[in-house]
């Protein structure tokens, strides 16, 4: 019985495994910046990415297209192109509604997106990167 295993393990080509970058079903850590983009448009900052990106009323959305890269960047409310950020939680998330910027750019997707590797500029512009993002669920309830 070992011999056919090993037979069919020598059998599988490992170049057509793929690394799944997702992560373990359960409570995300406390520390560090995370942020999501909801399949409705809408983005979640937790209170540390909240803080990092100035602790904004609002912000304008950027995009660029060749990387696939969504910008944050803050900028005063009363500009008419501002979205506005609200506190979404006791916890310290807040949330940006931005269904118009994704439907605008064609973002679509099934799921709720985790964004890695979040970097704010010398601007003050927070980057989130599409190709690297990952589709994250709340798992079994």
């Amino acid at each position: 019985m070992w011999q056919n295993v090993l037979c069919m393990a020598q059998a599988i080509n490992i170049e057509n495994f793929q690394v799944f970058n997702g992560r373990q079903f359960g409570r995300a850590a406390k520390n560090g910046v995370r942020v999501t983009l909801g399949n409705r448009g809408t983005f979640y900052l937790n209170a540390q990415a909240f803080v990092e990106l100035g602790s904004p009323a609002a912000v304008e959305l950027l995009f660029d297209i060749g990387r696939r890269r969504i910008g944050l960047r803050p900028v005063p409310h009363t500009l008419p192109h501002a979205f506005k950020i609200v506190p979404h939680t006791s916890g310290g998330y807040h949330r940006l509604s931005a269904s118009a910027f994704c439907y605008h750019h064609g973002i679509f997707f099934n799921g709720t997106l985790l964004f890695h590797d979040i970097r704010i500029d010398e601007s003050n512009m927070m980057k989130l990167d599409l190709v690297t993002a990952t589709i994250v669920t709340r798992g079994a309830r």
